[in-house]
């Protein structure tokens, strides 16, 4: 059966008008939102500027200073941990602080594009083509959602990814909650018959998955729909890194704020590099954000304008035009609104910048004044 269809749908000129009068609607909910969007975003806490404020104390003596009890600290030192674990299935038992186990099937993946064109008198033909490929999918689509089901099923996936840590770990003399900290990225597993449980079932495909086959024929090579595929990723035991958290007797936990702002991390590495990786993590979300809000502002207000676009479809060239029109001006207009609405945010946000810029509008002001009243006597 073909793994390509294609349906064509014609609206016509009155449910489009009435279908952008609606999108009047959302276009204002997203222009007003993507203000307050981007407002919070320049008020989030750089998490960076709060480790820089932790204790730094030894890993290799409990502290004995009482008055560090429930500060937030960084030790830097060697993690470790007595326990061995695996997945309690395929992988055996090692030094391991966590382990992940990840499935993927081979599954059906539906892909759709629309195409449209407008028509002269303002209805618009659309033609949408959907696409069936097979792919390895960790979370496998269900097929009852598939606009033609039919010949391209996806069976139960049969086994879950899962993740297992430690129950009890160390970073030099201090213990920590491993099943609560915020671990390190892990990195794959190399998999081999000494660190695998095989069987007919499970075989080894190389030495980066496990293959098992559910469907009547399938082969690492060349799967078929429902067989799955396992990986492995795992944080070892022995690396070197710094914590941040709350001191606790000997141990280190979460540690909150006085505002609400929790912390509780691992980075593998010195605290130098702890806290570069948040600053780095902080400013990647705050330009992603600041896309995001913009392009909310923008499509918000191409959606206001839309009506008039359709309006002019009678002629489709008529309709065309205003759209890039629109286009081109909302764009600048929302670069312009997102970027005031930005820096008055920092100024808002940044109590001390904030008066600093009210002082210097004053004193502007104020100069601007004098110099149009000495002007004025001057021409008197």
């Amino acid at each position: 059966m073909a793994n390509t269809f294609t349906t064509t749908t014609t609206t016509g000129y009155g449910n489009r008008i009435v279908n952008s009068i609606k999108g009047v609607v959302i276009g204002f909910i997203l222009f007003i939102v993507s203000f307050g969007l981007l407002y919070w975003n320049e008020g989030r806490v750089d998490l960076s500027n709060i480790a820089k404020t932790a204790i730094e104390i030894s890993s290799s003596n409990v502290n004995a200073d009482p008055t560090l009890e429930r500060k937030l600290v960084s030790t830097t030192g060697v993690i470790t941990s007595h326990e061995i674990i695996g997945d309690n299935l395929f992988l055996q038992p090692d030094r391991f602080i966590a382990v992940e186990r990840r499935v993927e099937m081979y599954a059906w993946k539906e892909d759709q594009k629309t195409e449209s064109k407008t028509n002269t008198g303002g209805s618009e033909t659309s033609e949408t083509t959907y696409t069936y490929s097979k792919e390895w999918m960790e979370q496998p689509e269900s097929s009852n959602t598939f606009q033609y089901p039919e010949a391209h099923e996806n069976p139960q996936k049969s086994l879950d990814s899962y993740t297992n840590k430690v129950g009890a770990a160390t970073i030099g003399v201090y213990s920590f909650d491993a099943s609560r900290v915020t671990l390190p990225d892990f990195k794959k597993i190399l998999l081999n018959a000494q660190n695998i449980t095989l069987s007919k079932e499970v075989m080894l495909a190389n030495d980066g998955y496990l293959f098992i086959r559910k469907s009547e024929s399938g082969t690492f090579e060349s799967p078929g729909i429902g067989d799955l595929r396992v990986s492995y990723y795992a944080l070892r035991s022995g690396f070197t890194g710094t914590i941040f958290g709350g001191l606790s007797g000997n141990r280190i936990e979460s540690y909150v704020n006085q505002e609400g702002t929790s912390m509780y991390r691992i980075f593998i590495g010195t605290r130098e590099e702890g806290i570069a990786t948040f600053h780095a993590e902080y400013t990647m979300i705050l330009w992603i954000l600041r896309l995001v809000g913009f392009l909310m502002m923008w499509f918000g207000l191409m959606a206001l304008f839309g009506p008039i676009s359709v309006l002019l479809d009678v002629l489709p060239i008529f309709g065309s035009l205003s759209r890039s029109l629109i286009g081109i001006i909302t764009f600048f207009v929302s670069v312009i609104l997102a970027g005031i609405t930005i820096l008055v945010s920092m100024l808002i946000h940044n109590f001390i910048a904030l008066i600093i810029a009210l002082v210097i509008t004053v004193v502007a002001m104020v100069i601007f004044f004098i110099f149009i009243k000495k002007k004025k006597r001057v021409n008197g």
